[in-house]
Parts: structure tokens; sequence; C-alpha cells
């Protein structure tokens, strides 16, 4: 089998500690509320566990298709499977399992824009972690796999400024952000400055990904 590699092995396993030291109470809250209103009255699969994760990132990894369990009204997206494997990917992997029109509500780790410090920030990652990206980019990606942001709308880009502070005050068990903002600093850049937030979202799937 096709392991995991060690840097996201290690984020896996350190997600769940970690979790409660990047987002605040009330940031979890507004999530819930957003999903739950979104999801209501739905057949819905839940892709936001570090268990799911883990199914999918072998399946990528694997070039095989996820089990089939029957098509879905909607499925959710958060968690590390958004942040270990890219967007597209990911929002590929959903449109081939919903139904048609059905809904995707996600809710994704971003940054603001493109600003040296946001750049330098998703330059780093994409070298030593995984790749991430402005919120404007994941809509854009969502319109290219076949999805269009649905009458419920969603709450955009929110900041999350916890993560910083947790990163900078090495509160996390997870490394590799705090190796990425040692590096900004030692090229005199200031991390505090980084856009970091999350892009909350509801879609609804108007062409299925034939890919």
């Amino acid at each position: 089998m096709t392991a995991i590699p060690e840097q996201a092995s290690d984020f896996l396993t350190q997600c769940q500690t970690d979790a409660t030291r990047r987002w605040s109470a009330e940031d979890f809250a507004a999530q819930q509320q957003f999903v739950n209103e979104r999801v209501a009255g739905s057949k819905w699969a839940d892709w936001s566990t570090p268990m799911a994760a883990m199914q999918l990132i072998q399946s990528s990894l694997l070039g095989v298709a996820i089990e089939e369990t029957g098509r879905q009204e909607a499925i959710i997206i958060a968690g590390p499977i958004v942040e270990l494997l890219p967007p597209a990917e990911v929002f590929g992997m959903t449109a081939r399992r919903l139904k048609p029109a059905g809904r995707l509500v996600g809710v994704i780790p971003c940054l603001r824009d493109n600003s040296p410090e946001s750049q330098l920030f998703m330059d780093l990652a994409a070298e030593q972690l995984w790749p991430y990206c402005v919120a404007e980019e994941l809509t854009e990606a969502l319109g290219e796999s076949g999805f269009e942001l649905d009458d419920s709308g969603g709450d955009g880009f929110t900041a999350i400024p916890q993560f910083i502070h947790a990163v900078l005050d090495d509160r996390l068990s997870f490394k590799g952000f705090r190796k990425i903002f040692d590096e900004m600093e030692k090229q005199g850049y200031d991390p505090i400055e980084v856009g970091w937030g999350e892009l909350r979202f509801s879609a609804k799937l108007i062409e299925a990904d034939k890919a």
C-alpha cells in the first residue's frame, strides 16, 4: 500500500489536538451553524474527519475510486482533507459522489489575498508541506469543477487570527507551520501579516466532473 507522506501523516496525527488551538470556540460555533443550516433535511456525507481524510488520501495516492455507498444529496468538506489535497481534486471527488444538483458545503482554510506575506507563506507551504491558495482561487476552482454558489450563499472569507498566534506561540503539536514562519522571519517578513482565514461556502453541482 502506498504510504501517506510523512508530513501529512504527522499533520493527521496531530490535527484533532491542534484544532482547539487553531480555532476559537466562537469559530467552531459559527462553522457548525453554517454547515447545519445548509445540510438540514438532506442525506449527507461528512468528509471532515481524520478517518475520511485518510481514506480519501489513500484513494488519491493509489489512483483508485473511493468505495461507492450511493450518491449523496450533500457532502461536507472541512478538516484535514481540504488542507492535504488540492481543492480541485477534492471538488472532483465530491462531484462524482453527489446526486444531480447535490450540494457541497465547505469550510476551507485559505488566504485572504496574495499580499507579500501571504504569497511567501503559500510559496513555502507548497515547498515544505502542501499548497494553499487565496479565497478567490477556491471560488474559481469550484466553478471549473462544475459547481456554482447556491442561493443560500456563504459567509465568504472569514479571518481566523487565532491560527497565526498559535503558531507564533508554538502551541501547535504539528511543527510544520512554525518552520514556515521561522523562514519568513529569516527573510525579513512578519508572519503576523499573513492573511490567514477560511472560505465558508455552499455550492450546487450543475455539471458532473467527467475526469
